[in-house]
């Protein structure tokens, strides 16, 4: 939707992954959508002398590369980074890659291009504190579009989506749909978290068969299972187990003052220490704000 958008108002929409921030060949890449393989690029010359050949990146660094690229494009950009709290995990970026992306973040992000470049990140969890290990303060509420669970119809439109054009079936079984559709409790990771291991299956099987859906709820939990560690990871397994105990008898769906998670908090750690596991929580999706000052587990089986 959002790149409709950009198209009908002048901008060019480009998909990207992480690597793409610091990867010349993947940008020129992921740049020419006609399909043409760019294989040379010189940054002194500027971006309309791409050829083709062997490449041929004649520059110091590959942030300025980037840069250089990025600011000879001749139509406003809309980059679109999915999954963007990859960003912050361990050994996703390669280290010597790690200035180079924080000076392409930086530059985005302070507008100094000299033209209108947009990035737009979708991630879950832990992408604000990915952001920050590049020295990308957090963002603005007004640049955030927090989204919630879907409802049950449109996790079924949109796993039925996923069957059909990712996996081929022109008449996607019911039964998978809302069998995948119970799993994921409307949370969008876990959609991913099903319906791909589904999509896999299918596009391989063709016709689907009795074994199939159990197959896909088993490596669906699996992934679903990952993205709960994703979320507590590098949190101590204390913290953990007194996060757990003090919503231990609260209901799914049920939220706590923070007042009340204080205080119990404060019974193990100072006011200080306990705030900062607060944030930690916050920022990593395990806990969320539902009405000022009461807060919750964001999804059932997390709760669970």
């Amino acid at each position: 939707m959002q790149s409709k958008h950009a198209k009908k108002n002048g901008w060019k929409p480009i998909l990207i992954n992480t690597n793409t921030l610091w990867s010349p060949d993947e940008l020129l890449r992921r740049l020419d959508k006609s399909g043409r393989q760019i294989t040379s690029f010189s940054a002194e010359a500027g971006v309309d002398h791409v050829g083709h050949g062997s490449l041929n990146i004649n520059i110091k660094t590959a942030a300025h590369t980037i840069s250089d690229i990025l600011r000879g494009q001749k139509k406003p950009l809309l980059l679109i980074l999915d999954e963007a709290q990859t960003l912050g995990l361990p050994d996703v970026v390669p280290s010597e890659m790690k200035g180079v992306t924080a000076s392409v973040l930086k530059e985005i992000h302070n507008g100094d291009l000299g033209r209108s470049i947009m990035l737009l990140a979708g991630g879950l969890g832990t992408t604000e504190s990915g952001f920050r290990t590049f020295g990308i303060l957090p963002f603005m509420r007004k640049c955030k579009a927090p989204f919630g669970c879907l409802s049950h119809e449109s996790t079924c439109a949109v796993i039925r989506d996923f069957l059909i054009h990712e996996g081929g079936v022109s008449k996607p079984p019911i039964e998978w749909i809302e069998t995948i559709a119970e799993r994921t409790n409307g949370w969008p990771q876990h959609i991913i978290s099903y319906a791909d291991p589904a999509v896999k299956y299918l596009a391989s099987k063709q016709t689907p068969t009795d074994e199939g859906p159990n197959m896909v709820l088993q490596q669906g939990r699996a992934e679903q299972i990952e993205y709960y560690k994703v979320c507590a990871m590098d949190i101590d397994k204390k913290k953990r187990q007194i996060l757990a105990k003090i919503f231990a008898d609260v209901s799914a769906g049920e939220t706590m003052e923070l007042d009340d998670i204080m205080s119990a908090l404060q019974e193990e750690y100072f006011q200080e220490a306990a705030q900062d596991l607060i944030e930690i929580a916050l920022d990593r999706g395990i806990i969320n704000e539902r009405e000022e000052g009461d807060y919750g587990i964001p999804i059932p089986s997390f709760h669970t």
